[in-house]
């Protein structure tokens, strides 16, 4: 049996790739888009590519001062509009132009669906796919999901919030996986 040691957040990812592989398997292509490359490469595309100056829009509000150490914006945080200080400069990104931004990921997501469709040999809607256990579904892809479920239900027993109303509060039908996570 092979054993696989690393971070949590390490497992986090393999997660993540396993779920991108049963989920793309499956025919859900618009997956693709939320691969974190392409949803960055989309932000670029539609971001301001200059300096901040006040009156610029960002992801925390619109600029109301600039120092050289930190930005204010004003924005809503769920106490109503307020003004904010962020000292974390780096970590402050423009607002992209959301309809030109939406506009694109429809196009890129009806060419996904044409290329599914094409490789079903079926007409299926955009959001359409087939299920886990769907026959046509390559059985990897089977595997990858109950090799997530292991992992997501490793998370939940270390959540002391757990919920038992959730996904990840199922264990999975592998037995032959065995997932340990560091609290």
């Amino acid at each position: 049996m092979a054993k696989i040691e690393c971070t949590n957040d390490q497992l986090r990812l393999i997660q993540k790739a396993l779920d991108f592989y049963s989920r793309v398997g499956m025919g859900q292509f618009n997956e693709i888009v939320e691969h974190p490359t392409f949803e960055k490469s989309l932000y670029r595309q539609f971001s301001p590519n200059k300096p901040f100056e006040v009156g610029d829009q960002t992801m925390r509000g619109e600029i109301t001062k600039i120092t050289k150490n930190a930005i204010w914006t004003k924005g809503h945080w769920g106490n109503g509009e307020e003004v904010r200080k962020w000292a974390d400069i780096e970590n402050i990104q423009y607002s992209p132009d959301w309809e030109k931004l939406h506009t694109k990921e429809n196009e890129v997501k009806n060419q996904l669906n044409v290329a599914r469709n094409l490789l079903y040999g079926e007409e299926m809607s955009r959001n359409g796919s087939w299920g886990i256990h769907n026959n046509q579904v390559d059985e990897s892809c089977r595997e990858a999901f109950e090799i997530i479920q292991k992992i997501r239900y490793q998370f939940w027993l270390a959540n002391p919030n757990r919920s038992n109303m959730t996904v990840d509060s199922t264990d999975g039908r592998l037995t032959n996986i065995k997932v340990e996570i560091d609290e």
